[in-house]
């Protein structure tokens, strides 16, 4: 049998999934491993990076089990992982404390220097990024200054994708759509920029080999193969962030086309031609050569999680008792109150807030709470608030003269119909959910397979390949009267925002201080 079958693994803040995809984007077998988020302060969000391992591990020897598909089949190996994930390590690639993750705020007095020095806006320029604690930069400043013998004892400082490609294949790598979270990455030229890293006084041998996401940089080392069940000498490719595979895995492989995320993290990924330099949003490389991907990333995701496990607990059991999804319960409770929630607004700023408002003490705020207001309202004021926040980035977006096209919904809120349909009446614009011939919508691991396919010269054409697996679209339209509705809701949302900036920080303080 030739070599047909393709694995692609996702790395995810809450689990990892594994599949395997035939030559013809068939998916032949599946599975997923869950791991803990460490808090250990309020403003910390950290992993153990062999956490992420031992879930590769387990998901890669489950899918080969399930498919009967032999390792010797497989043609390549493909990764995306979270962002911002500091991983140092030492020469054998062990890491050598917990990683920080994109929801960490540790570093906000270094970020806080970057931006009052004269550098700041030179770094900004070159990687077309904000300085925010949320980024890889200010977190190796923090660890030069807190924990100084893990900085001296660092060989590398790897991220999530790099870790586990060492851990497939022993290479030091980072691929360009990861590099971005260091303001020593020259976004344009796509390499280390020598005075940046003299400016941010990092030394450059403590930074990896850089590469294209579809670059073959390695082959699946004998320890690596024992491990996971896979065939010494597989082909492993750079890999990427997994916002991009994401995006391009649900179909955004062209300019114009957007992917609207929902999970842990919501956000959103436009694919563009052409560097833009926009503080207040995120920009990255996007996995297809020559494009880019202009970036909203916000916290709010997993605010249907902390209502379940704090206030929910009928769905909680009910879950449990009829083998049901809790999130779908809460998405059909949501469905029976109107759009606008009765006049209740949310803000999803759980964990601070990412773009555009680069704020680590926002706070989570309901307004217009009354004695009427009903589990559903609540519920779905959670649903309405995510999208305001992504909606915000998306204004910020269009004020560059970007087209947003096709809209595409990615990820666990996908599932829900209510929260597209929401999406769908606060931008008023059809809301797509691209599929596969089966019925199912795509997906990251979908995209790792397109990817490794195009790395061993299987398929020619990144877009042309994704679409060709994608051929169906599920379309909400929006509704004129809800759309104008929310319209209203979102300013009331804004002004919110704004008025309670000062209130957030010392809200920030009281909560430090009990």
């Amino acid at each position: 049998m030739s070599k047909d079958f393709y694995i692609g693994i996702d790395v995810g803040t809450s689990s990892t999934k594994t599949g395997l995809w035939r030559a013809d984007g068939v998916l032949i077998g599946e599975a997923t491993a869950a791991y803990p988020l460490h808090r250990p302060q309020p403003t910390w969000a950290e992993m153990d990076p062999r956490d992420w391992w031992s879930a590769v591990c387990t998901t890669v020897h489950a899918v080969l089990a399930q498919s009967n598909v032999s390792a010797q089949d497989i043609a390549a190996v493909a990764v995306d992982a979270i962002g911002w994930s500091l991983v140092p390590v030492d020469a054998h690639g062990a890491p050598l404390c917990m990683s920080p993750i994109w929801l960490d705020r540790r570093a906000d007095s270094q970020a806080a220097s970057l931006r009052s020095s004269l550098a700041a806006k030179s770094l900004v320029e070159l990687v077309a990024n904000p300085l925010d604690a949320a980024y890889l930069t200010p977190k190796v400043l923090w660890l030069h200054e807190m924990q100084p013998d893990i900085y001296a004892q660092t060989h590398r400082f790897l991220e999530a994708t790099g870790y586990i490609v060492h851990q497939l294949c022993s290479a030091f790598t980072c691929d360009y759509t990861q590099a971005y979270g260091y303001h020593c990455f020259d976004i344009r030229r796509e390499r280390w920029d020598q005075d940046a890293l003299v400016l941010l006084e990092l030394p450059p041998d403590k930074f990896p080999t850089l590469h294209p996401s579809c670059t073959i940089v390695g082959e699946v080392t004998q320890a690596a193969a024992e491990a996971t069940g896979l065939r010494t000498g597989t082909p492993v490719i750079a890999g990427a962030l997994d916002a991009s595979v994401g995006a391009f895995g649900s179909g955004v492989a062209r300019v114009g086309q957007c992917s609207d995320q929902g999970g842990t993290a919501f956000g959103l990924s436009l694919c563009v031609d052409r560097v833009i330099v926009e503080p207040r949003l995120i920009f990255s490389h996007h996995v297809v050569p020559g494009t880019y991907i202009f970036q909203g990333g916000t916290v709010g995701g997993g605010v249907l999680r902390w209502f379940r496990e704090t206030l929910g607990q009928p769905e909680a059991q009910a879950a449990a008792l009829l083998d049901d999804d809790a999130y779908t319960l809460m998405s059909r409770e949501a469905a029976q109150a109107a759009a606008g929630a009765g006049g209740l607004i949310f803000l999803p700023y759980m964990a601070g807030e990412r773009s555009p408002l680069w704020n680590s003490d926002a706070r989570g705020v309901f307004a217009g709470l009354t004695f009427n207001t009903s589990r559903a309202q609540i519920i779905r004021a959670l649903m309405e608030g995510c999208a305001y926040a992504v909606y915000h980035n998306v204004q910020v977006m269009e004020a560059h003269g970007v087209r947003v096209g096709e809209w595409i919904g990615i990820g666990g809120a996908a599932k829900s119909e209510v929260w597209c349909q929401i999406k769908a009446d606060l931008t008023g614009r059809p809301f797509v959910i691209a599929q596969r011939a089966d019925g199912k919508a795509g997906d990251n691991t979908l995209g790792l397979a397109v990817m490794g396919m195009y790395a061993v010269g299987a398929c020619s054409d990144l877009a042309t390949q994704i679409e060709a697996f994608l051929p169906q679209r599920r379309v909400y339209e929006p509704d004129t009267r809800r759309h104008a509705l929310y319209q209203e809701a979102f300013a009331v949302y804004l002004d919110l925002v704004e008025r309670l900036r000062p209130a957030f920080k010392d809200l920030a303080r009281i909560g430090q201080s009990g």
